[in-house]
């Protein structure tokens, strides 16, 4: 998918991507006062893996995060088969999405957390998806490792068996992916009390080597209840990702908790405030809602600009020019399709979104700018809903 862009690109401005990036996309869940977890993992060897789906709901106002959110970004990255998913755990607002990622397009592996008591209908649904699906149904438990391509390292952190029938959320699945100098650390709804404190044992008592990541998937959508202070000590953040809904009616993220995160400088980037974004990597550095830079791009001789990243209802297009001097802008989606290509001038030009079949769906879209006088850049940036 990542590659046939890569050609394109390399046909139409003369240069070739050194290596593909990992890409984590955290989408939104908001709507209404539904919240979730939603998140998109594409990793350097263009495997594609989905931790969550947010929220479906049959009440009303009936919703499906997985068929209006999650679906339309896979479509818009020309994903039509999954690698793997993971439901961290049996909440609607996590696994619920995933009954219309299932029922949609065929996903290779299935991992679950095997919650073995008392389930609600919607657990029951998703169960039955993955079994009409045919993917192979794995349990995680820690000190498992996944099996996400060689250039990562994936490692199962927790649970342990047995999983407490008292607390759903003390049953997530927790990732920690490695790529190169980078890792992400992915918690799902994990809670202080029995979650992250039997994490913390484990890594004293030298049953865990480290949890330590750049980026923490913030557990529990920010609660009071998850992200203490000796935890994030362990993990030592520099970025914190809080998936949530705009509209929910927990008070999510809590204060004290963006307290704990912002007095230990670390950044936070939340659905809420920032709507969907991504987080890129080489390896090496993190990139927020833009992709890592590439030693082999060429150096622009003038500035060009796409803003905002995200877009929602525009996209603006700037670049330094003379006034009469005429820019062509070329956009392809990641499966490598040319969804606009126009010739401007004046130094900037605004898109509306409008494609030839309609709106442009969410998810990441490659920019490349031309001028008159020769000289080319390409930039990235994300539109979302």
């Amino acid at each position: 998918m990542k590659l046939l862009l890569v050609m394109i690109l390399a046909a139409e401005v003369g240069y070739l991507y050194a290596e593909d990036p990992l890409i984590v996309f955290f989408i939104d869940p908001t709507y209404a006062e539904y919240s979730g977890d939603a998140i998109l993992v594409c990793t350097p060897g263009g495997r594609n893996f989905v931790i969550d789906a947010g929220m479906y709901s049959g009440y009303d106002p009936p919703w499906d995060c997985g068929a209006e959110r999650v679906l339309p970004l896979l479509d818009s990255l020309g994903i039509t088969n999954l690698d793997g998913a993971v439901g961290t755990h049996p909440h609607a607002d996590h696994i619920g999405g995933l009954i219309s990622v299932y029922e949609s397009l065929p996903v290779a592996t299935a991992y679950d957390s095997g919650w073995p008591y008392e389930a609600s209908w919607t657990y029951e649904n998703y169960l039955q998806a993955i079994w009409n699906n045919g993917s192979d149904y794995v349990t995680p438990r820690r000190g498992d490792y996944l099996d996400w391509g060689p250039e990562l390292s994936v490692e199962v952190i927790h649970p342990v068996d047995p999983l407490s029938p008292s607390n759903a959320n003390n049953a997530s699945i927790v990732i920690r992916l490695t790529y190169e100098n980078i890792s992400f650390l992915f918690t799902g709804d994990l809670e202080t009390n029995g979650g992250e404190d039997v994490i913390l044992a484990a890594l004293t008592t030298g049953d865990i080597d480290d949890i330590s990541a750049d980026v923490l998937k913030v557990g529990h959508h920010g609660s009071a209840t998850s992200t203490c202070a000796q935890w994030l000590d362990a993990v030592n953040p520099s970025i914190a990702a809080i998936c949530l809904g705009a509209g929910n009616p927990y008070g999510h993220p809590h204060d004290e908790v963006v307290n704990r995160l912002e007095s230990r400088g670390i950044t936070i980037y939340r659905n809420d405030l920032d709507g969907t974004f991504y987080l890129s990597s080489d390896g090496e550095g993190v990139y927020f809602n833009t992709m890592p830079p590439d030693g082999g791009d060429p150096e622009p001789l003038n500035e060009f600009a796409v803003y905002p990243s995200p877009a929602t209802s525009q996209a603006t297009f700037s670049w330094n020019s003379d006034e009469n001097q005429y820019c062509s802008i070329t956009i392809f989606n990641l499966s490598g399709e040319k969804i606009l290509d126009v010739q401007a001038a004046g130094g900037i030009y605004t898109w509306n979104l409008s494609t030839g079949s309609g709106v442009a769906s969410p998810g990441l879209y490659a920019v490349v700018f031309r001028t008159s006088g020769g000289e080319v850049f390409t930039d990235y940036f994300t539109v979302s809903r």
